[in-house]
């Protein structure tokens, strides 16, 4: 009897599951050198999240080009700046041969133990990859962040899209922040994993009895992580030092009541930190007689993670103007999440994102967003367009 043919896009997501976990415990591994606390200082060029974002992304490219050497990658980071500051260079280049050394040691203790099992030394094709993966030297390194930072084409072929440090502000207080990364397809979202290190969450509690808050810190573990394929649903793992928790949980939010319009939970920026317009998100949600702000956090990638773990239930961005723009980094890979989970992200006129334009999305091709269940969304849309009526007032 023939088994059953691989479900589409698994080799990818195997590749970008480990990819990510280890970028997630590479990043984790500068916040406890610093007692879980970075500092509140701004993103200098040699601060502690400026070094872990180049050696994460390093290692984001490092194991996805050693897998998949025709795809093509976009960054937030180029390697310009490593190459103008030789002791950035060096403690990055410290980083990235710390977490070769760790994966080293990942695959050892498998190995070992599978010998214990009576199942020979057999190490698993993901890490086995991943170790190999890793630049050999500094100009190595270089060339492989700089194929994610001066990457620019997302509409045609393979791309991989990431952001290392999604959340760089609460990275810097040891609060909430993501390990983003998304494979496109002829601009169309087809993988996403994002990884939550420092996310405290019961994997197998109910939905919507956690909340999601910068303070809910996984001090002692290593977070979540969650993963969604086109077609194929989302799911969620815990993470630990050695490997993803095993088998992954299935998230699907079509399966939970539907909320009272007055008590939708509206996800926000940290009030007054952000270009968007957030006195009118709130008019939005008054209208809906819902309290504002509900959920409360800074990364992007996490407002998408709290509502596909239905800790919230709307997000509204609501620009100041049409010149306003955000980052694909920002969106790529938390946006499939929520979707594959049953929600659904629309921008103002009803059009779906558009992944394929580069490395902005602009305002003339998406204005705004709103992401909601299909069962409120269009209370939801109704709401902001009778807000955005009224600047023409």
């Amino acid at each position: 009897m023939s088994s059953a043919p691989p479900q589409p896009y698994s080799g990818e997501l195997a590749s970008a599951l480990c990819a990510v976990h280890a970028a997630s415990l590479l990043t984790k591994s500068v916040l406890r050198s610093l007692s879980n606390n970075v500092g509140a200082e701004t993103k200098a060029d040699d601060s502690p999240v400026t070094i872990a974002d180049f050696a994460a992304q390093a290692l984001l490219i490092s194991a996805l080009h050693a897998e998949f050497p025709s795809d093509s990658f976009i960054g937030e980071e180029s390697a310009d700046a490593l190459r103008q500051n030789e002791a950035l260079a060096d403690r990055v280049w410290q980083l990235v041969l710390r977490a070769k050394q760790d994966a080293y040691a990942r695959e050892n203790a498998k190995s070992e133990a599978q010998m214990k099992q009576g199942e020979g030394r057999d190490v698993d094709a993901d890490a086995l990859t991943l170790s190999k993966s890793f630049p050999v030297s500094k100009e190595e390194m270089f060339e492989r962040i700089d194929l994610g930072g001066k990457g620019e084409v997302t509409g045609k072929g393979r791309v991989w899209v990431m952001d290392p440090v999604d959340g760089t502000a609460t990275f810097m207080q040891g609060q909430q922040y993501a390990v983003a990364l998304c494979l496109l397809v002829d601009g169309e979202q087809q993988v996403g994993v994002v990884g939550c290190p420092n996310l405290a969450f019961d994997t197998a509690g109910p939905l919507r009895d956690t909340p999601v808050h910068e303070d809910q810190v996984d001090s002692d573990g290593f977070g979540i992580l969650l993963s969604a394929v086109k077609g194929q649903g989302t799911f969620i793992r815990s993470m630990n030092e050695r490997e993803l928790s095993s088998p992954p949980r299935q998230i699907d939010l079509t399966s939970l009541p539907t909320k009272p319009l007055s008590q939708l939970n509206f996800v926000e920026t940290t009030i007054g930190k952000t270009s968007l317009s957030q006195p009118e998100h709130q008019l939005v949600a008054s209208a809906l007689g819902a309290t504002w702000p509900g959920t409360v956090v800074w990364s992007q990638q996490m407002k998408y993670v709290a509502l596909t773990l239905g800790a919230t239930d709307v997000m509204v961005r609501i620009p100041k103007t049409k010149e306003r723009y955000t980052y694909i980094w920002d969106h790529a890979g938390g946006h499939i999440l929520f979707q594959e989970a049953g929600g659904k992200i629309l921008d103002f006129d009803g059009k779906n994102v558009d992944f394929g334009r580069g490395r902005q999305i602009t305002g003339d091709a998406n204005y705004g967003m709103i992401g909601a269940m299909p069962d409120v969304f269009a209370h939801v849309e109704r709401a902001v367009r009778d807000v955005l009526a009224r600047r023409d007032e």
